[in-house]
C-alpha cells in the first residue's frame, strides 16, 4: 500500500483522497450546468434551471392560397418535454396575410385572405415553464387573386331596352372593373365591401339568352348556367282602332311586351311620325300615316328586335265613304 492510500493516524482519509472526491463533485455540477445552458434556447443560465425541458415547434411548409377563398385550416404542432407543471402552450404569429388569424389557445390558423401578395410568416409557441420556453418556425405564404365566380343573377329576364336593376352575387368581386351582358358592358357597377355582391343595370341587347360576366383584378368569370340572363323578344298582342282611312291620322294603341325603347313604328313599311311608349314597354301609341286601300302589318322596332304578331297586328286602310246629300225641290 502506498503512502497516499494510508489512513491518517486519526482514522480519516488522506488529503489527496478528499481532494479527489471534491474534484468529482465539481465535475458533476459543471456537467449539469453545461447541460442546462445547452438546452436553454431562451439564453437563460440560472442554476435553478437544471430541470429545464426544451420546446420545439414542428416545421411548417410554405403555403399558397387565393383571395376570397377560405383556406384549409392549418394546425401547427409543438413538443415539450416539460413534465412539471404540465405543459400549456400559447401561440402567436406575425406576418399573416390579411384576413387570416391564429388561435392563441389551439394555434389553429384559419380565415379567408383578401389581399394578394407574398408574406413572411413566423409562428411562435410559448409554454408555462418558469421562466417560459419559446420556439418558432417561419415560412412563406403566397396569396394570389382568384378570378370572379358568379353564383346568382337576379332577375334573370328583362326587356331588350335594358335599364332593369340587376343584382349579381358570388365571390372575388373586389376591385371589379367591368360587368358585361353578353358582349355589351354596363355603364356603372357598385360592389359591396366583401366583394360578394354587385349591383348594376342591364344594358340594351337583342332578344335571347346571354352570359353575365364580371371582370376584376383576378380575371374574368367563366360562363356558367348561374350567370345567364334572358332578354325578352318584343311582341304585339292587341291593337285598337284596327281600321282607318287612307288619309292617315288614326290614333292606334298597340299592346304587348318588350316594347320599351321602341325606335320606330311602321304601318306596312311606312313609318309613323308620331308615337310614344308607355307603361313600362307594354303599350305604344302611334298615329297611322297615309296609305293605300289594303290590310297591312304594324311593326314596332325595339332594341330587342322587331315586334310582329300575325293576326294581332293587322291594320286596314279603307277608302273614306263620301256621303252625297241631294236636295229635293218642292213643287
Amino acid at each position: 500500500m502506498t503512502n497516499s492510500m494510508k489512513r491518517n493516524p486519526r482514522g480519516g482519509r488522506g488529503p489527496r483522497v478528499v481532494l479527489y472526491a471534491l474534484g468529482i463533485l465539481v465535475a458533476i455540477m459543471a456537467a449539469v450546468l453545461v447541460k442546462t445552458t445547452a438546452v436553454d434556447n431562451s439564453g437563460l443560465t440560472k442554476a435553478n434551471l437544471t430541470s429545464f425541458s426544451p420546446l420545439t415547434v414542428a416545421p411548417i411548409a410554405n403555403q399558397s392560397s387565393s383571395t376570397g377563398t377560405p383556406i384549409i385550416p392549418i394546425s401547427p404542432t409543438a413538443t415539450d418535454a416539460q413534465t412539471s407543471p404540465f405543459p400549456v402552450i400559447t401561440w402567436s404569429a406575425t406576418g399573416l396575410p390579411s384576413g387570416i388569424t391564429i388561435s392563441r389557445n389551439s394555434g389553429l390558423i384559419s380565415g379567408t385572405p383578401n389581399l394578394a401578395g407574398t408574406y413572411q410568416v413566423t409562428i411562435s409557441a410559448k409554454d408555462n415553464a418558469h421562466p417560459p420556453t419559446y420556439d418558432s418556425q417561419s415560412f412563406n405564404w403566397t396569396v394570389g387573386n382568384m378570378a370572379p365566380q358568379i353564383v346568382q343573377v337576379v332577375p334573370i329576364i328583362g326587356q331588350g331596352a335594358g335599364g332593369i336593376r340587376v343584382v349579381i352575387t358570388g365571390r372575388n368581386f373586389l376591385d371589379a372593373t367591368a360587368v358585361h351582358f353578353g358582349s355589351v358592358a354596363t355603364t356603372g357597377i357598385t360592389v359591396n365591401r366583401n366583394g360578394t355582391k354587385i349591383v348594376t343595370f342591364a344594358p340594351a341587347e337583342a332578344a335571347g339568352m346571354v352570359d353575365v360576366t364580371v371582370t376584376a383584378i383576378g380575371g374574368t368569370s367563366s360562363p356558367t348556367p348561374a350567370d345567364q340572363f334572358t332578354y325578352l323578344a318584343p311582341n304585339i298582342s292587341f291593337i285598337s282602332n284596327a281600321v282607318g282611312p287612307t288619309t292617315g291620322g288614326t290614333r292606334v294603341h298597340i299592346s304587348g311586351t318588350g316594347l320599351a325603347g321602341a325606335t320606330a313604328v311602321s304601318f306596312g313599311g311606312v313609318e309613323s311620325t308620331d308615337f310614344t311608349v308607355r307603361h313600362n314597354g307594354t303599350l305604344v301609341s302611334a298615329v297611322a300615316p297615309a296609305g293605300t286601300p289594303s290590310t297591312v302589318q304594324i311593326e314596332v322596332v325595339t332594341p330587342g328586335g322587331v315586334a310582329t304578331s300575325s293576326g294581332h297586328n293587322d291594320f286596314t286602310y279603307a277608302v273614306p265613304v263620301v256621303v252625297v246629300h241631294t236636295q229635293r225641290h218642292k213643287k
